[in-house]
């Protein structure tokens, strides 16, 4: 099987929501971009690159392509659904997460140390986050896949609020534990710039300073199901 890149297998999910393993799907770049959330250029590129390793084939239908996954891509979603959904549907255990440490964007400092969301954290989560979160990007589609499961569950409700200038939107949180030893809990944000492939998260602890954590470490963090 080859492995794609999340993007990759994105792309193929996307088409496969548009029944294109059954039949030829007459779907344009810029559709397809709109779906994923990308631009025309990197929409078209990606169907390029499936293409040449045999996972669509496309013909063209007047001014767009048509599409349709060859048995040898849509091989590769099964194989891939079948993974997602025997970890979701395993009961009792955790979502497990992995993913490598990055640098964010140095917002998330200002956030959370604003008292509508920090006084909304202590009494969730019973702890005091560090200013700041832990940004893991996750290097798979079925970690894209189990993210977006955990998007879908209701989780721990931060409440959105006003302070008289502007609104702070709400966000859910999930109770975690990193390295199998630190409290945690991953956040799902209403307001972010961040797609699925990002899991951030808060913790009491100060994962660079205390653990020595650093860009491109590997780090798990399982989230209570």
């Amino acid at each position: 099987m080859e492995k794609l890149s999340p993007i990759l297998m994105s792309e193929l999910y996307e088409l496969v929501k548009l029944k294109a393993h059954q039949k030829f799907v007459t779907v344009s770049s810029e559709e397809l971009a709109s779906k994923m959330g990308q631009s025309q250029q990197a929409a078209s590129q990606h169907l390029q690159k499936l293409e040449k390793l045999g996972l669509i084939e496309r013909r063209r239908s007047g001014l767009r392509f048509a599409i349709r996954l060859t048995p040898k891509g849509y091989d590769l979603v099964r194989s891939h659904y079948s993974q997602l959904k025997a970890a979701v549907e395993e009961k009792g255990k955790d979502i497990v997460f992995k993913g490598r440490v990055f640098r964010g964007l140095g917002e998330a400092a200002y956030y959370i140390g604003n008292e509508g969301y920090r006084l909304q954290f202590e009494k969730i989560l019973g702890f005091n986050p560090f200013l700041g979160t832990l940004n893991l990007k996750l290097e798979s589609p079925i970690q894209m896949e189990l993210k977006r499961e955990l998007r879908s569950r209701e989780g721990l409700k931060i409440q959105g609020f006003e302070n008289g200038t502007r609104t702070y939107g709400g966000a859910r949180c999930y109770r975690a534990v990193v390295n199998g030893t630190v409290p945690a809990a991953v956040l799902v944000i209403e307001r972010t710039h961040y797609d699925d492939s990002v899991l951030e998260i808060i913790s009491p602890v100060n994962f660079r300073k205390e653990l020595g954590f650093k860009d491109g470490d590997e780090v798990t963090v399982s989230v209570s199901s």
